[in-house]
């Protein structure tokens, strides 16, 4: 009997660890498509960035290659210049598509100093790359609208308001003339007949 037990123990015991394999198999595998996924869902430069393995001193948090930088660490960025390799989600803003491939290929300088690592893949994808790295730009901002603006605005919408409550009596008899008076005129008649 106590043979018995132990072996069912054993076996159980097995079941429990080779299913474990399975799920951390599994887990892998998912993690894999949804990274494949990721790629084929991404700009071409944004994927000629993660196949360059750019992202191994770059983020792009603003794009979803890297966290965010805590505020500690803006702050300590801010104290130290050139703290090492930036996040590159505003980097296309002032840059111009030969200065960033010139500078990508250690033929420019930013700081005065040249980029840490040339790009060695091809005219293609350096030109993909530099298309994608120029479209992370702040968002553009709006301008406040002004006491005056405001005014006209209201103006104007007040004046859309008119035209529009005008517009179906004009057009309830289909000929394009004003027949808002017809109904009192109907009326007076109907009264007259009274």
């Amino acid at each position: 009997m106590k043979k018995l037990i132990i072996i069912v123990l054993a076996v159980s015991a097995l079941c429990v660890l080779l299913s474990g394999l399975s799920f951390a198999d599994e887990a892998k595998k998912e993690e894999a498509k949804r990274e494949e996924a990721k790629k084929v869902e991404m700009p071409a430069g944004q994927k000629v960035f993660m196949d360059a393995k750019c992202q191994m001193c770059h983020t792009v948090y603003t794009a979803g290659v890297g966290e965010p930088p805590a505020e500690d660490a803006k702050k300590k960025e801010d104290e130290e210049e050139n703290s090492g390799p930036p996040d590159l989600s505003l980097t296309g803003a002032g840059k111009t598509a030969e200065w960033m491939s010139l500078f990508l290929q250690k033929k420019e300088t930013l700081n005065d100093k040249k980029h840490m690592k040339k790009f060695t893949g091809s005219d293609e994808e350096l030109t993909a790359l530099v298309d994608w790295l120029l479209t992370l730009k702040p968002a553009e901002k709006v301008a406040p609208k002004t006491e005056k603006a405001e005014k006209v605005e209201k103006t104007e919408k007040a004046e859309t308001a008119e035209e529009t409550s005008e517009a179906p009596a004009k057009k309830a008899s289909g000929c394009g003339h004003d027949h808002s008076g017809d109904d009192k005129d109907a009326d007076a008649e109907v009264e007259k007949g009274k």
